[in-house]
């Protein structure tokens, strides 16, 4: 449990370290792509731009890869966007009183 929430932490890390050399990539590429569409420099720089992303591509350099996981127990499933909380621990707490305005609807 705990190698895996180590694990995440380390690819939530990189992954907001490379999302702003991303964006700027991408805000250079499109600028000198309208900039110079109808260049022949263009595609020399179009050819050296894609070959050398492809060489920084990690795993998790997507968001999409990145799991949520609770705060408390570590768990990667059910896990409530708004609290950051899995289910079990959230029906605890709510149990507990310690969220207010939560009770059981039986």
């Amino acid at each position: 449990m705990k190698y895996l929430k180590l694990k995440d932490f380390k690819n939530r890390k990189n992954f907001l370290i490379h999302e702003k050399t991303n964006y700027l990539n991408k805000f250079i590429f499109v600028y000198l792509m309208h900039r110079f569409k109808n260049s022949k420099v263009f595609g020399k720089f179009l050819s050296v731009f894609l070959t050398d992303s492809k060489k920084r591509k990690l795993k998790f350099y997507s968001k999409v890869r990145l799991s949520r996981r609770c705060l408390l127990s570590n768990r990667n499933r059910a896990v409530l966007r708004s609290y950051g909380l899995s289910r079990i621990v959230f029906r605890d707490f709510a149990q507990l009183g310690i969220l207010p305005g939560y009770k059981k609807a039986v």
